[in-house]
């Protein structure tokens, strides 16, 4: 036999066996999918069967699938009515005017005489119960308007370019009164180098 003889009876017999192959999976195949579906019915004939079995009555059933729907209905509403209580609480803030409040002016800076010029200023706009002193810790560049509670100082911030609100008091030992007679501090500026002249 020639070599062409050879590949040619190799190549035919390698056919032959991939169609037997081929053959045999798509039988296999076919075999698996008839059984799957076989399966599936039985457990469906079985699910039904439960179904007309079940011991309840239909109006039963009726009832308790409406019990459900209202205990879902009343859960829906209250945590709506919830979600509406907190966002209300959390956005409204109410502003304490600071006319009638305790203000203590603190000079961070180093110019003479800038706690004075920003209490004559204040006292002009009618904050009449202040006092001034100096800033003991380290200069400040932003002035920062210390209050006592939340809603505090917000009509201060018209007066002082770039300051800020900051809930909390300052311990004695920061701070040094000049002049004024002020029992309790409410509110404390520190002024800082970014209002060092008074508009």
């Amino acid at each position: 036999m020639d070599k062409k003889t050879m590949l040619r009876v190799f190549g035919e017999a390698f056919l032959r066996s991939m169609v037997v192959l081929m053959a045999i999976a798509i039988i296999g195949f076919a075999a698996f999918f008839i059984i799957k579906v076989n399966s599936d019915k039985k457990v469906l004939a079985e699910n039904e069967a439960k179904l007309n079995t079940t011991e309840y009555s239909e109006d039963q059933l009726h009832d308790m699938l409406e019990k459900e729907n209202a205990k879902d209905t009343e859960a829906s509403e209250e945590k709506v009515t919830t979600e509406e209580v907190t966002t209300e609480a959390t956005t409204e803030v109410q502003k304490i005017p600071s006319t009638d409040k305790n203000i203590l002016l603190l000079n961070s800076t180093s110019v003479a005489g800038l706690a004075s010029a920003w209490n004559k200023k204040i006292n002009g706009a009618g904050f009449a119960n202040t006092a001034i002193g100096n800033y003991n810790s380290s200069g400040e560049v932003q002035t920062k308007i210390y209050v006592a509670e939340e809603g505090m100082g917000e009509d201060l911030l018209e007066y002082f370019n770039g300051a800020t609100i900051i809930v909390g008091a300052l311990e004695t030992s920061q701070y040094t009164i000049i002049s004024g007679s002020i029992s309790t501090v409410d509110i404390y500026v520190v002024i800082g180098s970014d209002n060092s002249s008074v508009q």
